[in-house]
């Protein structure tokens, strides 16, 4: 059995909690029934569905998780299938987590580059849908 290449990439999101639930409401608005696509120029893709689903609680821990899927391209575009977790604590900053197979060792490399750009991405559009937490109000 080949060794599995596994892309994991972690960042922190500061947001407070209701900031967040405004964000990732904009964020699922904006892209009504699509995906979000974000073209990263020479280091690949990152392509994701915008519905963050709830997963199951580990039992005591005040964590909370939501997973979405979507996929991770390399600059030739080579695109594996990706998840992309957000955890969340009370208290604590949100993190999004991006896990995938990159399937050969020869694209983990990019395909880590493509993911820590494609991460810093989607932050970058939650905080700025999270801004808008006042037009709710």
């Amino acid at each position: 059995m080949a060794a599995r290449e596994l892309v994991t990439v972690s960042r922190r999101l500061p947001l407070e909690p209701s900031a967040l639930r405004v964000a990732l409401l904009f964020l699922e608005i904006d892209t009504i029934g699509c995906s979000r696509r974000w073209t990263l120029g020479p280091l690949g893709a990152l392509e994701l569905d915008t519905e963050f689903s709830a997963l199951p609680s580990d039992g005591g821990s005040d964590e909370r998780r939501s997973s979405t899927h979507g996929h991770l391209s390399a600059p030739d575009g080579y695109t594996v299938a990706t998840e992309i977790v957000l955890t969340t604590r009370d208290g604590n900053d949100a993190r999004l987590t991006l896990k995938a197979d990159a399937r050969s060792a020869h694209y983990r490399g990019p395909l880590t580059v493509a993911a820590r750009a494609g991460l810093t991405e989607l932050a970058e559009e939650l905080r700025f849908f999270g801004t808008r937490q006042a037009a709710l109000n």
